[in-house]
C-alpha cells in the first residue's frame, strides 16, 4: 500500500491522485521519507498548486510540531503564488500556530494588503481576505485590531463574500459595540449586494431584537 501511494503521489501525471501524499501522511506519519516528501512537496513542486496544497494541509495535520512546519506555512501564507495554497497555509497557521506572534502578524497582513490581484482574479484572491476574516475573528477576538479590521471589511471590501463573513464576525463577537449595530442597519438597507443585506437582517434580528 505504501509502495503504491508514494509512487501515486510522485510520478502520477494527474493532480488529484498526486495528493495522495494526504493518506500517506495519515497512514505513515513514523516514515522519515513521507515527512522529508511532504516539506518537498510543499515548497519545491512547482508543478501543480494542489499538490502543494495537498502538502500543507498533511504537514500542518501530522507534523505541527517540526519547526519546519511553521516556517513552511508561514512562507506560505505570504510567498506562495497560488491564492489556494496561501489560503491552505492560513487556516493551518490559524488553527495550529495561535498563539504565535507571527500568526498574527501575517493573517493581519493578509486581511488587508495581500494584493496580488488583478481583475480577472479579483474573486479568487477575496477566498484568500474571506479565510482570513473567519481565522481572525475565531483565533483573536480580543486583539483590537480584529474589531477595526472586521468594521473596515463589512462596509469597504469590494468583494460581497468578505463583507458577508465580517457582518457576520462582528455581529457574533461585537454586539455590544454601537458601531456594529450601525454597520448592520446600513449594509441591510444600503449593501448593493441582497446576499450581504439578507445577513445584516439576520444579524439584526438575532442580535438587536429589542
Amino acid at each position: 500500500t505504501r509502495s503504491i501511494l508514494k509512487h501515486c503521489a510522485t510520478a502520477d501525471n494527474v493532480w488529484n491522485v498526486r495528493t495522495a501524499i494526504e493518506a500517506l501522511a495519515s497512514n505513515f506519519p513514523d516514515d522519515p521519507d513521507i515527512h522529508s516528501f511532504l516539506k518537498h512537496c510543499a515548497t519545491a513542486d512547482k508543478s501543480d498548486q494542489y499538490v502543494r496544497g495537498a502538502a500543507i494541509k498533511a504537514l500542518a495535520s501530522n507534523f505541527k510540531d517540526d519547526p519546519d512546519t511553521h516556517s513552511i506555512l508561514k512562507n506560505s501564507a505570504t510567498a506562495d503564488n497560488a491564492w489556494n495554497v496561501r489560503c491552505a497555509a492560513i487556516k493551518a497557521l490559524a488553527s495550529n500556530f495561535p498563539d504565535d506572534p507571527d500568526t498574527r502578524s501575517i493573517l493581519k497582513h493578509c486581511a488587508t494588503a495581500d494584493n496580488v490581484w488583478n481583475v480577472r482574479y479579483a474573486a479568487i484572491e477575496a477566498n484568500v481576505r474571506y479565510a482570513v476574516i473567519e481565522a481572525l475573528a475565531s483565533n483573536f477576538p480580543d486583539d483590537p485590531d480584529t474589531h477595526s479590521i472586521l468594521k473596515e471589511r463589512a462596509t469597504t471590501d469590494n468583494i460581497w463574500h468578505v463583507r458577508d463573513a465580517a457582518i457576520q464576525a462582528l455581529a457574533s463577537n461585537f454586539p455590544d459595540d454601537p458601531d456594529t449595530r450601525s454597520i448592520l442597519k446600513e449594509r441591510a438597507t444600503t449593501d448593493n449586494q441582497g446576499d450581504v443585506r439578507g445577513a445584516a437582517i439576520e444579524a439584526l434580528a438575532k442580535h438587536f431584537r429589542n
